[in-house]
């Protein structure tokens, strides 16, 4: 019996091992197709795998979170009208909506979700709705991780593209990209699974608050 139970113990643990480097592989594959897709259906089939992923391992955040990162990332691949735009990104927002229920304690997602918020505007009218929500998702992004680099990034590109006259401009946002640098720098990913978008981004955003063009 003693035999028996020491058998059982280890296929049990064998088996959560494989599952395990499983989860692992298909994520690091999809997670590095997903930094060179460069179309809308590209994106879009990797959102669904993720999807499907999700469904599997629900006490998981990173596979909807990229799930939804994918949608949003489909409307800035091409050039679409702000009604196809939306779509996608109402699909990103299902993916957050999901995560914000169970893991709302992560950084990462409301810095996500800050994105799809600065994505949102497509007018001047919803500029003046999604620039403060954005703002206020980072403000929580923030306080459960202050050294997350794409909180000051996100908080730079929003200053950028916001008016001097509303207290925005590439000056006031040059140094938040400068600290977002410094933290990409230092805070390199755990492992492969973990997000590490933005860097490069924040580097053509840092020059541009150095450019003469307005």
């Amino acid at each position: 019996m003693k035999r028996i139970f020491i058998i059982t113990v280890l296929m049990v643990a064998f088996t959560a091992n494989v599952f395990s480097a499983s989860y692992e592989e298909t994520m690091t594959a999809n997670i590095q197709k997903m930094y060179k897709a460069s179309s809308v259906s590209e994106f879009t089939g990797l959102a669904n795998q993720f999807e499907r992923i999700a469904n599997a391992e629900k006490d998981k955040w990173q596979p909807a979170y990229y799930a939804a990162y994918c949608y949003l990332m489909a409307t800035i691949t091409t050039e679409m009208s702000a009604e196809e735009k939306h779509k996608l990104l109402d699909s990103a927002q299902a993916q957050l909506d999901v995560l914000m229920k169970s893991f709302n304690t992560e950084s990462e997602i409301y810095a996500l979700q800050a994105f799809v918020y600065q994505i949102r505007i497509t007018d001047m009218m919803k500029g003046m709705k999604y620039s403060g929500l954005s703002s206020e998702a980072l403000v929580e992004a923030e306080r459960l991780n202050p050294n997350n680099p794409r909180v000051y990034y996100l908080k730079g590109t929003n200053t950028f593209h916001t008016p001097k006259a509303f207290g925005g401009g590439k000056e006031k946002a040059k140094p938040m990209f400068e600290k977002a640098a410094v933290l990409f720098d230092i805070q390199k990913p755990a492992n492969a699974i973990e997000p590490a978008w933005g860097v490069e981004h924040n580097n053509q955003m840092l020059a541009a608050c150095d450019s003469n063009e307005e």
